[in-house]
């Protein structure tokens, strides 16, 4: 008839000082080799679990390598170092690279050690303690138990008939991995469906068996809502233990990470990685809660993660968990007892293969939890290799992982974080990584608008190295070159900035944003001082700390800018704001009567025969003209030279009468004594206009037609050549002083419609 099966530990944990030695160790039994036990075909290594040719069982032996462990322990070794410290001898040949190393199926260290037990024959049997004696007698019913299921029993494949009348009735085979096989069954009572968990025959070893039994042990201490739930303990006719487990109706994870469109996705999840990210942090929760009871799972991948139909996530395979809880010694397999590689070849943390690095603890977890996240988000396992060797080998090192471009920074420093080589280095628990992982996808929006604006942020990058770069006439109008360009640059700035400070505003602290932001405005107040808009450069460099260092150079720039730009308001002012310009129309109008009206008197009086031209009336004329114009200069110069630009007009009509006086003189050494000469005068006069109109005021202009015009008319009819002189001198001069006189406020409209704003030159 059917029992619970019999604990070879006992129903409480011992007491501290009676704990077994490990599975598979030196002192453990030998196993019986009449039963003919057979290795495993290539299909029954999926999960590491076979045994050496000709049924030789693993053994864990502690060899000399002391030089070995210490370059272990003290400094980074080479791949055939690490290979000559472990021994390798129980691994099975044939086993997946992304399988689970299951104890006393995996490398063991090579060390020499030193048990904290007394030797066997040193310890008192007959010593007053009750959990002693628990112990010893559960030790010895074990080992009879072993003994009769080896020896006394048939081994067979049959259901035991003793499982139907607990209420088990076995309808089949669900799953069958390295050591165990997962059997169908239905709760009678219930009528509610059970997975079976047991040894597959040619493992009934009591080492196998006791690891199944420390893994119900395990299940029983993490009652959580994402651990697949254990419903309890029985034994078979062959008196191998059984779990009872919550039948899982699902896909492992891993198959939905690999696969974008499987179909167990639910309907709801359009944001895979969103969904993957839950599904984790989910997994965190079951983490956390196993370490707040002392335990290590050590085993996390996609693969021992269950979705089923209804989005639960379980987690599953807790055969390599070890215990930190000291209280646990000897009731649980402990974490300062491995000597072995536990754990997943391609998700391995560096102290999971080097056990003289740092101790095991939820430090471990927590990488592979990095481990899994990494395979989110690059669809493989960190660790790669062509052999077991060598993927133990990129465990050992575990060099910072390389992520895809287009993985979040925030995600990916999450990853990087977890996966930190030095345990001190990553979370501090399960729960830690989880809140990262919340605040991420609180946040995901604001890192979304990050990566749309640093795309704008490189076109305005792009548009500003390529207007700075590009070269640049003097003198020329750099805001006037291209309007269109101009308005592009605008707009990237314009998207990217809003789209920072949006990110800003949902989320703080984003380091990203705020980065960008600030080069966006560097970019920004470089394009304006490039341009001459040293307002508009200063005014967005407002924003940026005083620490900012390229900030300071521009706000530098800025400020010559300004400096230089207020130098040429000035100047801009002086010649724009002329209040002598009616007291000029005034001088130049009487310059030209002085001239005009002598020389048609003299022209009346020639024609009645009352006077005739002289040589040297035409050179007195030019002396007393710029005699004239240099008296009403320095008579009037309070109110004709107010400023640098009065006086340069008025220098200019001097310094004009001068050079014609000069060109005078030179006609007369030339020999041209006739009034004929005196077109030359007029068409230097008319020359002047032209050049003070293009330099200084347009509306030298309106006497160019006038001067013009008499120089023609003196060399086609040079018998009434002074009255062409007059008129001339009416006709040019005249138009250009009545402009100027009526033009009276000219100065203060120019200056209030062109002044420039902020200190920007336009």
């Amino acid at each position: 008839m059917a029992r619970a099966y019999r604990d070879p530990a006992g129903s409480a944990p011992p007491a501290r000082g009676s704990s077994p030695r490990l599975p598979g160790s030196a002192s453990r039994p030998a196993p019986d080799r009449a039963r003919g036990a057979s290795r495993p075909g290539p299909r029954d290594t999926a999960p590491l679990g076979g045994v050496r040719p000709g049924g030789r069982p693993p053994r864990f032996e502690f060899r000399g390598g002391g030089t070995t462990l210490a370059a272990m322990a003290t400094g980074r070794m080479t791949l055939e170092q690490l290979m000559a410290a472990l021994d390798m001898e129980a691994v099975p040949e044939d086993h997946a690279l992304d399988s689970t190393l299951l104890p006393t199926l995996a490398p063991r260290v090579r060390r020499e050690r030193k048990s904290s037990r007394p030797p066997e024959d040193q310890v008192d049997e007959h010593a007053a303690d009750p959990a002693a004696e628990d112990q010893a007698g559960a030790k010895g019913a074990a080992r009879s138990l072993s003994d009769r299921s080896l020896s006394d029993r048939p081994l067979s494949d049959r259901p035991p008939e003793e499982l139907r009348s607990q209420g088990l009735r076995v309808k089949g085979p669900l799953a069958e991995g390295g050591m165990g096989r997962i059997d169908l069954a239905e709760q009678g009572g219930l009528r509610r469906d059970v997975a079976l968990k047991t040894l597959r025959d040619e493992f009934l070893e009591p080492a196998f068996a006791d690891r199944l039994l420390r893994e119900a042990r395990v299940l029983a201490q993490v009652e959580h809502p994402h651990v697949v739930p254990l419903y309890g303990l029985e034994a078979d006719a062959r008196n191998a233990p059984v779990l009872v487990m919550k039948r899982i109706e699902g896909v492992p994870w891993r198959r939905l990470i690999r696969d974008d469109a499987h179909p167990a996705f639910p309907a709801d999840a359009e944001d895979r990685l969103a969904w993957h990210l839950h599904v984790l942090m989910d997994v965190c929760d079951a983490v956390h809660y196993a370490h707040s009871k002392g335990v290590l799972h050590l085993d996390l991948k996609p693969d021992n993660v269950m979705i089923g139909a209804f989005r639960e996530v379980l987690l599953v395979d807790w055969g390599v968990a070890v215990c930190t809880d000291e209280a646990k010694r000897g009731w649980l397999p402990m974490a300062d007892e491995v000597q072995e590689v536990l754990g997943t070849p391609a998700y391995l943390a560096p102290e999971m293969v080097d056990v003289a690095r740092r101790a095991l603890g939820p430090a471990t977890d927590v990488y592979l939890l990095g481990a899994t996240l990494y395979e989110i988000l690059t669809g493989e396992p960190p660790h790669h290799g062509g052999s077991l060797q060598e993927m133990l080998y990129a465990a050992y090192e575990a060099e910072e992982p390389e992520l895809p471009p287009e993985v979040p920074r925030e995600l990916a420093a999450i990853c990087r974080r977890a996966m930190a080589p030095e345990p001190d280095d990553r979370y501090a628990s399960a729960e830690e990584l989880r809140r990262a992982l919340r605040g991420f996808l609180a946040h995901r929006s604001a890192a979304a608008l990050v990566r749309k604006s640093r795309s704008a942020l490189a076109d305005l990058r792009q548009r500003v190295r390529a207007a700075v770069e590009e070269p640049t006439a003097p003198g020329q109008r750099i805001h006037a070159r291209s309007d269109a360009e101009n308005a592009a640059v605008q707009r990237a700035f314009a998207r990217c900035r809003f789209g920072f400070v949006e990110a800003r505003r949902q989320w703080p602290e984003n380091e990203d944003a705020r980065e960008g932001a600030r080069e966006a405005l560097r970019l920004m107040a470089e394009y304006h001082l490039h341009r001459g808009e040293a307002a508009s450069a200063e005014t967005l460099l407002l924003d940026l700390p005083e620490d900012d260092r390229r900030g300071r150079q521009l706000r530098a720039e800025a400020e010559r800018q300004r400096r230089e730009a207020a130098r040429f308001e000035r100047i801009g002012h002086e010649v724009t704001r002329d209040p002598g310009h009616v007291s000029r129309g005034r001088l130049l109008l009487g310059g030209a009567l002085f001239v005009s009206l002598p020389i048609l008197v003299a022209w009346g009086l020639n024609k009645g025969g009352i006077y005739g031209y002289r040589w040297w009336h035409t050179l007195l004329y030019d002396l007393l003209l710029a005699a004239f114009f240099g008296a009403g200069g320095i008579v009037g110069r309070g109110r004709l030279a107010a400023n640098r630009r009065g006086q340069q007009l008025v220098l200019s009509l001097v310094f004009m009468a001068l050079l014609a006086t000069l060109l005078r003189m030179l006609s007369l050494a030339m020999g041209l004594w006739t009034l004929r000469s005196t077109a030359i005068e007029l068409f230097f006069f008319g020359s002047g206009c032209v050049l003070a109109g293009l330099l200084a005021d347009r509306r030298f202009y309106l006497a160019v037609p006038g001067l013009f015009l008499g120089a023609v008319l003196v060399l086609l009819l040079p018998a009434d050549a002074q009255l062409w002189i007059g008129l001339a001198a009416l006709a040019g001069p005249v138009p250009l002083a009545v402009a100027w006189m009526r033009r009276r406020n000219e100065a203060e409209t120019n200056d209030s419609t062109s002044s420039p704003k902020g200190g920007a030159v336009s």
